[in-house]
């Protein structure tokens, strides 16, 4: 066999499998499997007839399992991520603030923790921040030490 390391590696076989898929191969199939158990004279195939056909291949049922696995992970690693970006928002928040720039990243981060959802304590310091900020700029007191 001239390549035999071809046959032997995963990317093959996914690239084999996505190309078959893709392709067509899978419902060509499928139309195959309906056309035996039809009648020979009669070569139409009612919607109905291959809505049904789809649902029951057992292709079609592990990849509809598959994708509502994907989904679910995807929706337990957004809530996680979610969960992530509000916590690293309040340590940013509640950080000392020791300069104006400083200051004034911690009010964006108030601003995009609060578009979040979050509440509570963040929102006071969100708050507590602003007032500061405001009594800051009125006062032209940049000094934080």
């Amino acid at each position: 066999m001239p390549f035999p390391q071809l046959f032997a590696s995963p990317e093959f076989w996914s690239a084999f499998l996505v190309a078959s898929v893709g392709s067509g191969g899978v419902l060509a199939w499928i139309l195959r499997r309906i056309d035996r158990h039809l009648d020979r004279h009669d070569m139409t195939i009612t919607r109905d007839e291959l809505d049904r056909a789809l649902a029951e291949s057992p292709v079609i049922l592990a990849l509809e399992s598959k994708l509502d696995r994907d989904y679910t992970r995807l929706d337990e690693s957004e809530r996680d991520r979610r969960a992530i970006r509000l916590d690293v928002l309040r340590i940013e928040m509640f950080a000392h603030t020791n300069t104006r720039t400083q200051h004034e990243r911690q009010l964006e981060a108030g601003k995009e923790y609060l578009a979040l959802g979050g509440n509570g304590l963040g929102h006071a310091r969100y708050d507590a921040l602003k007032a500061d900020y405001v009594r800051r700029e009125t006062e032209c007191d940049w000094e934080y030490r």
